[in-house]
């Protein structure tokens, strides 16, 4: 693993952007006294790792690639001739990786199949569409949209752009429910909290609609779709303040408490169709949402007063009627937006498929990818396969599209880079066994390596045009950026074995007649892999190639050799490792 041995300005400059300053202040003067081992345990806990020897004092390692290298139209990571580095919290780029601190509950191998893995490509589809990639904006749209242009910019090109950036074509926009000071004085703390203090279009039941609330975030909606995004949906967190139980947008007053007071079910409906109309009707905004969510996570019990986020606690019954009133009332406004629902978790999703009333409204199920550790029990395989197959049959007994409209690692412990090979395999459980058609990531931006897709301080006051430093790419751009410039929409995904379906996934693309395989090897040993591509026509338009790049402890997108036969090609699976296998030419045999 890397040294744990820094300076004390390098440990400052590592850590004083997230974690508390007599924290800061312990750490600094333990640091030279203490054994690599113990610091580095400290560090974990709080979500930090040691810097490398290398990386000196600092903030980046020889290896990082930063925002600015990124350039236009190629394949990303590492082009010829341009600095890379990657961020020394996940990895120096000159050591292997370090025996995860806190490993996870969950790492499964590539397949399980004993030795060498060999397998021919299914043509078979799974009979979905993909739709998409995308992230969650709320209160980092509500930071980001603050910033100056050119600094918003930046970190919008990192997240949207098609050549420039990652390319995600999917935009969840967050419709607030306002607070009030007197009952959510909790979201003035500091200035994070405040920013999770969404601005709503309604601030009181007898007041006009502002519509010249949350600026920031929609600076953020059409700077996205300016860059290429073209599927939007609508989602609310919380109702208005004033409709709730507790005058409180964090929860109710009690752990599993319903907080919508059921005489403003139907208001809280026309509220959310009142916001989604004014976006699709006033010339200066222009922007139709494909669907509206009226629910976050309602299910789960999280959502108590005093919080410092957005949610809400309801009931089954309730769900159904606000569905059936939110359906009616976009119906009754003549818009083309449809109903998703439930934003849960994959267990409660499947209670609320087996409990809500009034589905028929509802034109999409969403899933939040997070799921409970397996039972011990249980066979962790086994009882992820299980949980997903189940949301995914009664999902089609319904006759619903299925989404994964929230995914990150919450409910995970270990070191980042081990979290983000967590999330990769969570992309590949998604499309073999709920059969999502999409897939969102809970928050692009965010100051916490541990989450960030790019990593960036949220520290600048609103329209700060001073200098800043160049946003970071984590390990998990990159698993991402493999992933989003292969697998474009209208892509097919494809039956894998079902001993592989948490270790790969495989597209289809008709119009470009490619076929993607994507691995991730959670497990430290390396896996041989060979694939046959009997299944396919080969050489369609010119000459069948194979491309194949890894992301790994010291490489972002690498291209790595392999051996490839007639239609076979032969690769190692390196042991904690994302790799892509690109296959041209190639078509389908049957229609």
């Amino acid at each position: 693993m890397p040294s744990a041995r820094c300076s004390r300005a390098a440990l400052a400059r590592a850590i004083r952007a997230s974690v508390a300053p007599q924290v800061v202040l312990v750490l600094l003067l333990a640091a030279p006294l203490l054994p690599p081992p113990v610091l580095a345990r400290v560090l974990n806990r709080h979500r930090l790792h040691p810097l490398s020897a290398a990386a000196g004092a600092a903030l980046y390692g020889a290896d990082d690639t930063v925002l600015g290298d990124v350039g236009g139209g190629g394949e990303g990571g590492k082009a010829a001739g341009r600095e890379a580095r990657v961020y020394v919290a996940e990895g120096s780029g000159t050591e292997a990786p370090p025996a995860s601190l806190d490993p996870p509950s969950e790492m499964f191998d590539v397949c399980s199949f004993p030795g060498a893995i060999n397998f021919t490509m299914s043509a078979t589809l799974i009979g979905t569409t993909w739709r998409g990639w995308g992230t969650s904006l709320a209160w980092e749209g509500n930071y980001i949209g603050g910033l100056a242009r050119a600094h918003m910019g930046v970190l919008l090109d990192a997240v949207f752009h098609r050549t420039k950036g990652l390319g995600l074509n999917i935009v969840r926009y967050n419709i607030g429910g306002g607070l009030s000071a007197q009952h959510s004085p909790q979201f003035q703390r500091d200035q994070q909290t405040r920013l999770k203090a969404m601005p709503g279009y309604w601030p009181a039941e007898k007041a006009a609609y502002d519509w010249s609330a949350d600026q920031r975030q929609r600076n953020v909606l059409f700077g996205a779709r300016a860059r290429g995004a073209n599927i939007f949906e609508a989602f609310a967190n919380s109702p208005p303040w004033w409709m709730t139980v507790s005058g409180d947008v964090a929860g109710a007053a009690g752990r599993n408490r319903t907080n919508l007071q059921r005489k403003y079910e139907g208001k809280f409906a026309e509220y959310l169709a009142t916001v989604v109309e004014r976006f699709a009707k006033d010339p200066a905004w222009n922007l139709t949402f494909d669907t509206l969510e009226p629910f976050n996570e309602p299910l789960e019990g999280f959502w108590n007063a005093g919080n410092t986020q957005e949610g809400c606690n309801l009931d089954v019954a309730a769900m159904g009627r606000v569905l059936t009133h939110t359906a009616k009332a976009l119906k009754a406004k003549k818009l083309r937006t449809r109903v998703a629902a439930f934003d849960s978790w994959v267990e409660s999703t499947a209670r609320a498929l087996n409990s809500v009333r009034g589905m028929r409204s509802a034109a999409r199920i969403n899933v939040h990818s997070y799921m409970d550790p397996a039972p011990p029990s249980k066979d962790p395989a086994l009882y992820t396969g299980q949980v997903y197959l189940k949301v995914r049959d009664m999902a089609k007994r319904l006759g619903k599209e299925v989404w994964v409209s929230e995914s990150g690692h919450l409910g995970r412990g270990g070191h980042p880079y081990d979290l983000s090979l967590y999330v990769a395999r969570t992309v590949i459980e998604a499309v073999n066994m709920l059969h999502a058609s999409a897939f969102v990531y809970w928050m692009a931006y965010d100051p916490d390596i541990g989450w960030a897709i790019v990593r960036f301080p949220w520290t600048y006051p609103a329209g700060y045009s001073g200098p800043i430093p160049e946003p970071v790419l984590s390990k998990r751009y990159y698993m991402f950026k493999m992933l989003t410039s292969l697998v474009k929409q209208g892509s097919r995904p494809l039956v894998m074995p079902p001993k592989c379906r948490h270790g790969m996934a495989g597209f289809y693309n008709a119009a470009d007649r490619t076929v993607s395989v994507f691995v991730v090897n959670q497990k430290p040993k390396d896996a041989q892999l060979s694939v046959s591509l009997a299944g396919f026509r080969i050489n369609v338009n010119g000459r069948t190639k194979a491309v194949v790049r890894r992301t790994s402890w010291s490489q972002d997108m690498a291209e790595v050799v392999l051996s490839q036969g007639k239609a076979v090609a032969t690769v190692t699976i390196q042991g904690r490792s994302f790799v892509s296998l690109h296959f041209t030419n190639v078509q389908r045999s049957f229609p």
